[in-house]
């Protein structure tokens, strides 16, 4: 979600942090009232969903979108659990899905090639850059580190995300006491 002041959230995430931490957004401290947390701009949504993940089932190397990759995963497994149906009561769909614990993305990731990995991130530094200028006044370092947060987020790693958020708050706090 994006609160008023153009800030971007999980929803969740946000709602909780109001709710134990007060009305106030995690960013840059504005009044936030959660009723006024709106979709996020379309381009973000569309860039984020754009993202390519390789699959990482055995045999499958297909690159999948990010905002199909668990309907991708999830056909898999039933498909391999069609095929052995005695050991369906022990797969977990959990071993498809991305989840950045050092597992099977980071394997993928390092297994790419250079070439690919420039390309991708040239695409992604682009796209990152035209959100930054339409949509934050050309704040990249305030998009890639709300894009960080959300990816933790949606990765049940909300411990990480809690203390990058924490640490980002103690920076803003530093500079404004700095700057005064």
């Amino acid at each position: 979600v994006q609160s008023p002041c153009r800030h971007l959230f999980c929803r969740v995430c946000i709602l909780r942090y109001s709710r134990a931490l007060g009305q106030n957004c995690p960013t840059c401290n504005q009044h936030l009232n959660p009723s006024h947390l709106t979709r996020p701009a379309k381009f973000f949504l569309a860039t984020l969903n754009s993202i390519p993940l390789l699959c990482p089932s055995e045999g499958c190397n297909d690159w999948v979108r990010f905002d199909s990759f668990r309907e991708h995963c999830l056909n898999h497994y039933h498909e391999k659990e069609s095929q052995e149906e005695q050991n369906s009561s022990e797969q977990n769909i959990d071993d498809y899905l991305p989840v950045n614990k050092g597992g099977r993305p980071r394997q993928h990731l390092l297994s790419l090639t250079r070439r690919a990995q420039k390309h991708r991130l040239r695409d992604l530094k682009n796209q990152v850059k035209a959100f930054a200028e339409k949509e934050e006044g050309g704040d990249v370092k305030s998009v890639c580190l709300t894009l960080f947060l959300l990816a933790l987020r949606a990765g049940n790693e909300h411990k990480q995300a809690d203390e990058l958020e924490a640490m980002m708050q103690g920076n803003a706090k530093k500079h404004i006491t700095h700057n005064m």
